[in-house]
């Protein structure tokens, strides 16, 4: 990773594809890895990409700050209100209808793949804690927001799965238990104990002169607001996603509110965060390389093969695009946001989350039509994220 992201820029490919091709390598010459045969427990799933996410929603709430106007901000909730439940809509119709899945785990399907995937949309996103707002941070705001938001708000529909799951049919879901905890309850405690977290240790920082809270925003302090905020909302029941998110966007709030400066004393902190974030998801992409190999895509067919390439070169963009339709974006510009909607290590850990607290029954199908879009993605937008950048970038000069 240290050399990665300087040559994917010189050779404009972006870096999952070659940690993807070297898990695959590594499975074809037996490397001794807990190489998953071809899909590693629920549980076990669970955990390791429950991990990556959260650091990278802290990532990105960092990133952010609150340097970003509430017009800014009207774009990726446009995002999250129109593309979201329009993609989740089509990708429940085409199939149970014409796939043929049950119910239950269509709903689950739709579910696990609406969010936008925060840590291989990386490269895409902000790239330093002084990328202040303006054109150049448009698209990469745009992407940043919206992968930390949609994480938390697939849950209550993963749920939705579960309890569907769990009945006899889906008449008989207790829906005021599910709209008044799973859906109300559970996104205000984590959205409540996020914003508190953060602002209070944001808040905290003014007690202390400039070159003590350098020693305070050190790099673990990012993983220590991570994990705290994480585990305080978990405990609460509330959807930790979305505390850990809110967390790192609050916990600049004294920090960078209306900061346009080149320097920032909590850039330790938001690049040893970063850096875990790398590290892990290089490990990740290199035992799904090994999962591609191992026949995680032969749980699928034809049918489920096209239907996981038009989620990515069709029905995303085309839903992505609709939402951003009457911003000030220039038309290259929407579609480019609306097909950047990059799924990855979230939809497995939905999806394992779903399956070790459900009673989903032959779900085998859906790994590998996740399996399939996730590699389409890494595909069809690690080769052409950098130069999209590249052209908005010179456009923009």
């Amino acid at each position: 990773m240290a050399y990665l992201p300087v040559a994917s820029k010189k050779v404009k490919i972006g870096y999952t594809i070659p940690l993807l091709i070297l898990g695959i390598i590594l499975f074809l010459f037996d490397a001794p890895l807990p190489w998953p045969d071809p899909i590693w427990p629920a549980k076990e799933t669970k955990i390791f990409t429950e991990i990556i996410v959260i650091i990278s929603l802290m990532t990105a709430g960092l990133k952010i700050g609150f340097i970003y106007s509430r017009k800014d901000w009207k774009k990726p909730f446009l995002l999250i209100g129109v593309t979201m439940p329009l993609f989740m809509a089509a990708i429940f119709i085409i199939s149970f209808y014409v796939l043929h899945i049950s119910g239950p785990l269509s709903l689950l399907l739709a579910a696990v793949l609406a969010p936008t995937d925060p840590v291989l949309a990386s490269e895409l996103q902000l790239k330093d804690y002084n990328q202040i707002k303006g054109e150049k941070g448009g698209l990469r705001f745009t992407l940043t927001a919206e992968a930390g938001i949609n994480d938390g708000l697939a849950f209550p529909f993963v749920f939705l799965a579960i309890l569907w799951s769990q009945a006899s049919s889906f008449g008989q879901i207790d829906f005021w238990e599910w709209f008044s905890y799973y859906l109300f309850y559970k996104i205000a405690v984590g959205i409540l104990i996020g914003v508190i977290i953060g602002y209070l240790f944001s808040l905290s920082l003014n007690y202390f002169k400039k070159s003590h809270k350098k020693d305070i925003l050190n790099g673990f302090t990012g993983v220590a607001l991570t994990l705290f905020s994480y585990g305080i909302c978990e405990l609460a029941h509330g959807y930790g996603f979305i505390a850990v998110f809110l967390c790192g966007l609050f916990a600049q709030f004294h920090n960078r509110k209306g900061n346009t400066t080149e320097e920032y004393p909590n850039s330790t902190t938001i690049h040893f965060v970063e850096e875990i974030e790398r590290l892990l998801m290089v490990l990740w992409t290199i035992f799904f390389g090994g999962s591609i190999m191992a026949g995680i895509l032969n749980f699928t067919d034809w049918k489920g093969i096209v239907f996981s390439l038009s989620l990515v070169l069709l029905w995303r963009p085309l839903f992505g695009f609709l939402a951003l339709y009457f911003t000030n974006f220039k038309m290259k510009k929407k579609f480019a946001v609306g097909f950047f909607g990059i799924r990855g290590i979230g939809s497995i850990f939905y999806l394992s989350y779903a399956i070790a607290e459900g009673a989903f029954k032959e779900y085998e199908v859906l790994y590998g039509i996740i399996a399939y879009t996730i590699l389409f993605s890494v595909i069809f937008h690690g080769l052409t994220s950098h130069h999209v950048i590249s052209y908005f970038n010179k456009q923009e000069d």
